[in-house]
């Protein structure tokens, strides 16, 4: 599936991590705030993914964002700021619109605004976390290229909510560290064919979650 790319950029699935983004119920769930087309989706076949990576105990790391009004709102996007602050309840501290979607975390789990937004990880098991970020990209002013690096991991498998966002932002910064990246076509709402070309261009790889599943098998 990979054969064409370098032994830089090559995959390796047994080194993998599972990221999955923005995969939160304000993003996600049907007629919430900012619920886009394929995300539902996505969040089902990511679902799957992760209860994979979970049973064979390879990581996963779920990043989401979290608004909050104070502080003049500024943990809030500059193009999202002004509608918050003027009343869009979108994935705000402490509400049920925040939390990852049932279908991606083991039932029970429930992200915590305070330590998170404090920069520190939440553990859910020895290899599964939930990490904020404060904008688009996942690496962008968190600890996500420490925590991979702890982990032992040489590649991301990517999934999540949209492309043109924080998944795009994301691949790029993984491929930026020097991580092998590999989009699940069938995981990322809004993926299309265009940029499935542009990120050839960068080696990274884009397949169906059952086929990246299987190398792993």
């Amino acid at each position: 599936m990979f054969s064409h790319f370098s032994k830089y950029t090559v995959p390796q699935p047994h080194k993998s991590a599972l990221i999955t983004i923005d995969l939160q119920n304000d993003f996600v769930l049907p007629g919430a705030p900012a619920e886009g087309v394929g995300a539902a989706s996505a969040a089902s076949v990511t679902g799957k993914v992760a209860q994979f990576y979970r049973e064979r105990q390879l990581p996963i790391i779920h990043v989401i964002r979290i608004y909050s009004l104070e502080n003049n709102a500024e943990s809030v996007d500059i193009c999202r700021r002004e509608a918050v602050q003027d009343g869009l309840k979108l994935v705000l501290s402490g509400t049920e619109g925040m939390q990852p979607v049932s279908q991606i975390i083991p039932e029970g789990i429930v992200a915590d605004a305070e330590l998170l937004c404090a920069g520190q990880v939440q553990r859910i098991s020895a290899t599964e976390s939930i990490l904020y970020k404060p904008r688009w990209g996942c690496f962008y002013k968190t600890c996500l290229d420490d925590l991979l690096t702890q982990l032992g991991v040489t590649t991301v498998a990517i999934a999540g909510t949209w492309f043109a966002n924080c998944v795009r932002t994301t691949i790029y910064e993984a491929a930026a560290h020097d991580y092998r990246v590999v989009a699940l076509r069938d995981a990322i709402a809004g993926i299309h064919s265009d940029a499935e070309n542009d990120l050839s261009k960068i080696e990274c790889g884009v397949c169906d979650a059952n086929a990246w599943l299987e190398l792993i098998r």
